[in-house]
């Protein structure tokens, strides 16, 4: 899975870093929280610049803020892992975090109208806007299911580490690259079509993952159920069936 590839060369980046904060007062906790701040404040920038419509050149701060959050995210399991500072709890926080965050921005970009339908699909203004309401917030609930499905399956003991097509740093890199787009190519749509591609590839994540803990389920169901009729002792009341 590209997030694999993604960490492995991450981590490169990462370690020599993280392991600078090894006498710091600066805690994993406190990094995430920062991370969640930057995100803010990269989707307040995006919403600002689409609701003023103001030049497409000011999504370069966008852009920089959704970098700086997302290496942010990377750091603060990287300090929390190799400074002896990793805890439950932290990561139970990085994980309600990142929800807030995907939230934040996708919310940021709904009132920036960035998904809003092309003119080429309709010149209704109203029209274009509510789609792109709708759009977003579907791309919202399967940005949440990816992530819930997993974190569900995982208490039931199954293994879902490379299930899926997209996680969530492909989603943020994704983003960075239609807000890119939104820079080089101003008024064409191009947020509106990748998030489209992006909300499919999300909802289809999450079915994958669905599917994975089926089938996993399922077996252990299969084999539980064996073990139990192996070693209960038969009711002579019951018919066999």
């Amino acid at each position: 899975m590209v997030s694999n590839k993604i960490r492995h060369i991450s981590n490169k980046i990462i370690i020599p870093i993280a392991k600078r904060f090894e006498n710091s007062k600066i805690t994993p906790n406190i990094i995430t929280m920062f991370g969640l701040l930057v995100m803010a404040l990269a989707a307040i920038v995006t919403a600002i610049v689409g609701t003023l419509r103001l030049n497409e050149l000011f999504l370069i701060i966008s852009l920089l803020l959704l970098g700086l959050s997302g290496f942010l995210d990377l750091l603060d399991g990287g300090v929390a892992k190799f400074t002896g500072q990793k805890t439950t709890f932290g990561g139970v926080l990085d994980s309600v975090i990142d929800r807030y965050a995907d939230g934040i921005f996708i919310i940021g970009l709904i009132a920036g109208n960035y998904f809003a339908l092309p003119a080429h699909l309709t010149t209704d203004i109203t029209i274009a806007t509510n789609w792109g309401i709708i759009l977003g917030f579907i791309g919202l609930v399967g940005a949440y299911m990816t992530s819930y499905v997993r974190s569900r399956a995982e208490i039931e003991q199954v293994e879902m580490a490379g299930i899926g097509l997209i996680e969530r740093a492909e989603r943020i890199a994704v983003l960075a690259v239609g807000l890119l787009l939104e820079i080089i190519l101003p008024g064409v749509g191009t947020m509106f079509y990748i998030f489209v591609v992006l909300t499919v590839l999300m909802h289809f994540t999450a079915f994958q993952r669905v599917w994975h803990a089926y089938k996993e389920l399922k077996k252990a169901d299969g084999q539980n159920n064996m073990g139990e009729t192996g070693t209960q002792p038969v009711d002579e009341r019951e018919s066999p069936r």
